[in-house]
């Protein structure tokens, strides 16, 4: 059947149009021409005509203003306006005042004058604004203002470029007519040519055109070629016939499902057999979408289509199974293969795929895999449990290899059956050598590492006895090379209960032997000088006061301290003042006989206990101790130092009947050597203490009242930084009195918190402290975290955790932020209190503090009741640690027990880079010192976080 061509797209319809085109792109560039220059000429006339009204206003206006005749000027832009096409006038005198106005409010501002080459390539506006400078014989007059009308040009403009499109238009409409004549002229043998081969097509065989159409012409040409063609195409179709009989014969009597699926996706073709596979017809699969798709029981259709789209790629497969449904409803296994297919130009025509019913070899498959997995089962399950078996023991040997014990294992005839690394590095065994399968007493024997008793290795060559219980402890063992070792015996036993060998494990305790021995030392002693400390002292007073009273015997107390000593710290540092202590401390015991007891109590204070002495014995004692001092030389920054002490004596029972009395009076005589003039001593004179010490202590307890009540006290702050990145990890709040006597000087807390601390002023220092940083902290949020310090004496005042608490939440700061110290002498001197008080700040927030961290303890137990977050080291154990092999020991050991518990470590007096980087290697998490800054009321860091 012929198709109908709309007539816009026949050959005469597109020769028209084409024509038409050419003429309406012809009329378009003549009118975008005259467009053009009918603007230029409208430009330059413009231009003219301003020029010509401005010398013609000039020639006219010039007279009647030279002689300030307005009247006339005005009557003259009357008579000019509306004749000359100008929409205003506006006259300005020589003083730029309004003269006359015409068209133009005389109020309203004028707009900008025109330049009018500023509009090429532009549209004129409906008014040029103008000016003219009225001027004659060179003398100004004035200035006119005026507007030029365009709208005359722009008609006359209009006009033309109308009269030129009409002409265009008529061309064209006479121009189409006589074409399309012409075009119908031309076609018709044409469209005879077309009709003929419309019938050819639809026909079995090809219609020939008359002989009469071939003409000479070259339409005639045309017609006889389609002829030769037509016979051509004949002989072609017969043969056609013949080969599509003989394909049909084929593809439609094949045992599976042949198809052709375009690019695309979509069904080309389908043979026969598909009726006979599925039930389907040719035209039903036809219209199904996506075929084979829907053929695919539902959970084998997304499959089956991501295969189809892999084919389509250019890919080729086989054998791709799937569940299909024949159109009664019944499934069945098909198996489809394909392959990609190309034209004689290489260029992809699709797919051809197969599809075979496959249900019975599937059927066989599937019973082969079921038997061969049945067998494979039990094959399985047995060389499971040996892999299990094989990976326990993999993983019992990683264990055992990674463990610092040394383990053993010998059967029963004491034959090395297994060992591990720490074994061979204990007894120090040669690696290369075999062990395993070897008796145990030939072993040991090869070993250079033996128990310094030969005996020991009886042990391992005769039977343990075990008594009641499958282990045996055997004490420990002193190794040749110094090393201490504990050993145990575990009996092995079968599944039937029978003894299958013995277990031996080892462990070095060598360095708990030694961090008990230093314990234990430290607990007595001190740890800067190795002279007895306070705790030791204390005891040491006690026994000696009952032999004392026991034999009616007597003992006297000398107390001294270093005068000046907080100048030395000041100036020189911690450094220089640990290294005068140690001096002090030679000199002085070199004076002290065996049966005196010498102690460091703090700082730069010592006192001596001589027992049954008379006070001439203790007279010549006390001059010897001040004149030692007095001659010691410390050369310290090239500068050479001379101290001096103060010396108090205070005997038993002639001036005291206790301990804590004898103390005190001795530390009060020694203070009575200080008001003589110091570098001197006193023994203790009653009649003196009661008027001095009670004026003193008034004095002070009325300062500190006038500081707390007068803003006497300032805040300083001291930056503790993480050790290895040396950020800020939070600042300490120290606190100093302002000295009243001398503006602009500060009293350290060594001369005032003492006398608070008796008077029970303490209590309101800590409160002052306590409102200040928290007020502080609320005013900055950016700030970090602030420590305080607390003292003892706030152990018994129960309600301070509360009043920090509600201080935080009213302030709105982070509990967090607030870090409290508490002295671990202090906190040991109650238990009771300090955990319970500890308990209280842990449950508001804050993070809890243990200063001074290793001052005094004999035992680490009492850590498992203080649950404090950080652990500050005491400065003892810092102050020379390059040098101290014992204090290197101690702070690593200090570091590991607070890591392993999960607590922080803080460093303190650290005053050179040398401590800094030992502390980083031993694992300390923070540190603080003069190495990285000094206590300020204007700490750097502070001034940072403020936004400063």
């Amino acid at each position: 059947m012929a198709v109908k061509v709309p007539f816009f797209r026949t050959l005469r319809a597109r020769l028209v149009l084409a024509i038409l085109l050419v003429q309406f792109v012809v009329f378009g560039v003549l009118l975008a021409n005259v467009s053009r220059v009918w603007s230029d000429m409208e430009l330059r006339a413009t231009e003219v005509r301003v020029q010509e009204l401005a010398r013609l206003l000039n020639a006219a206006l010039a007279p009647s203003l030279a002689t300030l005749d307005y009247e006339s000027a005005t009557e003259l832009l009357d008579s000019v306006r509306t004749p000359e096409g100008i929409d205003y006038l506006v006259l300005f005198d020589h003083q730029n005042k309004v003269a006359a106005a015409r068209g133009w409010d005389p109020g309203a501002t004028l707009p900008a004058v025109d330049r009018i080459a500023d509009f090429s390539g532009s549209k004129l506006p409906p008014v040029v604004h103008a000016q003219a400078v009225i001027e004659l014989a060179g003398q100004r007059y004035g200035v006119l203002r005026f507007g030029v009308s365009t709208e005359l040009l722009r008609d006359s403009a209009n006009r033309l470029v109308w009269q030129s499109a009409t002409v265009v238009v008529l061309g064209a409409i006479i121009s189409a007519v006589l074409l399309a004549i012409f075009g119908v002229l031309l076609t018709r043998r044409l469209y005879r040519l077309i009709g003929s081969a419309e019938v050819s097509s639809n026909a079995d065989t090809v219609k020939m055109l008359p002989s009469s159409e071939a003409n000479d012409d070259e339409i005639g040409q045309l017609a006889a070629r389609f002829n030769l063609m037509a016979a051509s195409m004949q002989e072609r179709l017969e043969a056609l016939r013949r080969s599509e009989e003989k394909f049909h014969a084929i593809a439609d009597y094949t045992y599976g499902v042949e198809l052709w699926l375009s690019p695309e996706g979509q069904l080309v073709w389908i043979n026969a057999s598909l009726s006979r596979l599925t039930g389907y017809s040719d035209e039903e699969c036809h219209q199904m979408r996506d075929f084979p798709v829907p053929l695919a029981v539902l959970e084998d259709r997304v499959a089956l289509s991501e295969t189809i789209k892999d084919a389509l790629s250019g890919t080729s497969g086989q054998d791709f199974e799937f569940r299909a449904v024949k159109r009664d409803g019944k499934t069945f296994w098909a198996s489809m293969s394909w392959q990609p297919i190309y034209d004689a130009q290489g260029q992809s025509l699709g797919i051809r795929a197969s599809i075979h019913d496959n249900t019975q070899s599937k059927e066989d498959r599937l019973a082969l895999k079921r038997a061969v997995y049945e067998l494979r089962q039990s094959q399985t399950l047995g060389q499971n449990y040996l892999s299990r078996a094989e990976q326990e023991r993999a993983r019992l040997s990683a264990l055992l290899s990674a463990m610092r014990f040394g383990v053993l294992f010998v059967d029963p005839n004491n034959i090395v059956v297994y060992h591990n690394p720490a074994f061979i590095a204990l007894w120090l065994i040669d690696a290369s050598s075999e062990v395993v399968g070897k008796p145990i007493g030939q072993v040991l024997q090869s070993s250079l590492n033996l128990p310094l008793e030969t005996d020991t290795l009886s042990q391992y060559l005769q039977e343990v006895e075990f008594q009641g219980d499958s282990r045996v402890s055997l004490g420990e063992i002193t190794m040749n090379d110094g090393r201490i070792v504990t050993q145990q015996c575990y009996l092995v036993r079968d599944d039937q209960g029978s003894p299958s060998g013995r277990l031996w494990v080892y462990e070095d305790v060598t360095q708990e032997h030694f961090l008990n021995e230093r314990m234990a030392f430290l607990a007595e002693r001190d740890g800067l000088t190795g002279l007895f400390n306070r705790h030791a002292f204390n005891e040491q007073l006690q026994r000696m006061l009952v032999e004392a009273d026991r034999g009616q015997d007597s003992l006297a107390v000398l107390y001294f301290d270093l005068d000046e000593f907080k100048y030395v710290n000041d100036t020189f540092g911690h450094g220089a003042g640990d290294d005068l202590l140690k001096r002090i401390a030679n000199e002085v015991s070199a004076q002290v006989r065996r049966h005196e007891f010498f102690a460091r109590l703090g700082g730069d204070e010592f006192a001596v206990l001589v027992p049954s002495c008379s006070e001439q014995e203790v007279s010549l004692l006390a001059q010897r101790i001040v004149t030692t001092v007095q001659q010691i030389q410390f050369v310290v920054d090239g500068q050479t130092l001379r101290l001096s002490s103060s010396l108090g004596v205070a005997m038993y029972p002639a001036h005291a009947n206790s301990a804590e009395e004898l103390v005190s009076h001795a530390d009060t005589a020694m203070y009575q050597a200080k008001s003589a003039g110091k570098s001197t001593w006193r023994l203790y004179q009653a009649e003196q203490d009661a008027s001095r010490e009670m004026v003193n202590r008034l004095t002070w307890n009325e300062r500190i009242q006038q500081a707390l009540a007068n803003d006497g006290f300032v805040l300083y702050f001291q930056g503790i930084y993480e050790t290895v990145s040396r950020k800020v990890s939070h600042l300490e709040a120290l606190i100093r009195m302002r000295d009243p006597n001398n503006s602009g000087m500060v009293l350290p807390p060594g001369l005032f918190i003492p006398h608070a601390e008796r008077s029970g002023r303490i209590l309101e220092i800590d409160r002052w402290v306590i409102q200040q940083v928290i007020r502080l902290l609320a005013l900055h949020p950016e700030m970090p975290p602030i420590a305080i310090n607390i003292s003892g004496r706030s152990f018994d005042e129960a309600g301070l955790p509360d009043y920090i608490r509600d201080l935080l939440v009213k302030m709105q700061v982070q509990p967090s932020r607030l870090m409290v110290e508490l002295t671990e002498t202090a906190a040991l001197s109650d238990m009771r209190d300090a955990q319970r008080f500890i308990d209280s700040l842990r449950a508001t927030g804050c993070t809890v503090c243990l200063d001074d961290f290793g001052a005094g303890f004999s035992s680490f137990a009492y850590l498992k009741h203080l649950k404090a977050h950080v652990l500050k080291i005491d400065g003892l154990f810092i102050r020379d640690l390059p040098n101290d092999h014992d204090s290197q020991v101690f702070v690593k050991a200090m570091a590991a027990m607070a890591r392993d518990m999960g607590k922080h470590t803080v460093a303190e007096f650290v005053e050179n880079e040398e401590t800094m980087r030992m502390l980083a290697e031993f694992g300390v998490d923070m540190v603080q010192g003069f190495h990285l800054d000094r206590p300020s009321p204007d700490h750097p860091a502070f001034r940072v976080f403020k936004g400063e």
